[in-house]
């Protein structure tokens, strides 16, 4: 501390001598200041605060001023830091909730910190740590389970399945076909988490998707192309429909489908995700969990194409 507090004047004398000598500068108030802060069990942050008031005729008074701080490392007595008070409060091993292995509900989990030392983790959740206690020996705590991780953090993966466009982009037309598309296309999203040294990383990889056109038709595809004239593409999704449905058609016209809406058929795309993890750390392993499906929707009007003899 007292090299530190050294430092900190050495500033303010060097300040003070690049004042130009010849030049009578208005009143300088300087105040000097530290604190101290215990960060954890073997560390402790200490900082200086110097600040500076110059005082001129007709203004108000400026300050400024400088803190300089930084973390050290306090090693314990004889060089070790387990000597120390121990951090957490005690937890009996054969308790109910050390027994637990959701204790928090579904997404929680237990993770080790240390030799008899575990926390609770759970998504959005600030959790205690705890030491366990009891007969025996020292526990060996939970360990550390990379599936639970992954499952705990799959849910934080933006899993958007874009919009659905359309060609006819206003009103299909019976009798040819409509093309459908997602834009964005679903792209492949990974998240990483790393607890207690281990690091897990889930991803999310497009498995198919699943279209309904709204007039009973449906067909399992890929996200579709957007329309281009010229050659199809194998992986275009198109729909031909047969029975017309606009706006207004829905109760007043008996030729239309049960399934035509008040604003057009319900054209919904349901992306279905395949999540995978991987682990790497105290303990190496990989595996999948249960598929997720994000879906949208649009309303498109179809018309019809009628023939007149003339």
């Amino acid at each position: 501390m007292g090299a530190f507090a050294a430092a900190v004047v050495s500033l303010v004398l060097a300040a003070g001598a690049a004042a130009d000598p010849g030049k009578k500068d208005p009143p300088v108030e300087i105040k000097l200041g530290y604190y101290s802060q215990q960060i954890d069990r073997g560390r402790v942050r200490i900082g200086a605060s110097i600040e500076v008031e110059r005082s001129t005729p007709g203004r108000n008074a400026r300050p400024a001023s400088r803190r300089p701080s930084g973390a050290v490392r306090i090693p314990a007595k004889g060089g070790a830091v387990d000597d120390l008070p121990e951090p957490y409060p005690a937890l009996r091993v054969d308790s109910t909730l050390a027994q637990d292995p959701q204790p928090y509900g579904p997404g929680s989990f237990w993770y080790p910190v240390g030799p008899g030392r575990v926390c609770i983790y759970a998504p959005n959740s600030v959790l205690p740590c705890y030491t366990l206690v009891g007969t025996g020996g020292a526990p060996a705590g939970p360990a550390l389970d990379p599936a639970a991780i992954a499952a705990s953090v799959a849910d934080r993966l933006p899993l958007s399945p874009g919009r659905i466009r359309k060609s006819p982009n206003v009103t299909g037309l019976t009798g040819t076909d409509s093309w459908f598309w997602l834009d964005p296309a679903p792209r492949t999203q990974e998240v990483t988490v790393s607890l207690a040294g281990e690091t897990v990383t889930v991803t999310a990889e497009l498995s198919g998707v699943e279209w309904h056109f709204g007039d009973g038709a449906g067909l399992l595809a890929g996200p579709g192309r957007p329309y281009r004239p010229g050659l199809l593409p194998a992986d275009a999704v198109l729909h031909g429909y047969e029975t017309r449905c606009l706006p207004g058609d829905s109760g007043r016209n008996p030729y239309v489908l049960g399934s035509c809406g008040s604003a057009g058929y319900s054209v919904k795309a349901v992306v279905v995700w395949r999540i995978s993890y991987t682990a790497r750390g105290p303990v190496a392993a990989s595996g999948t969990l249960p598929t997720r499906a994000t879906e949208t929707s649009i309303a498109y009007p179809v018309s019809e194409a009628r023939a007149f003899l003339v």
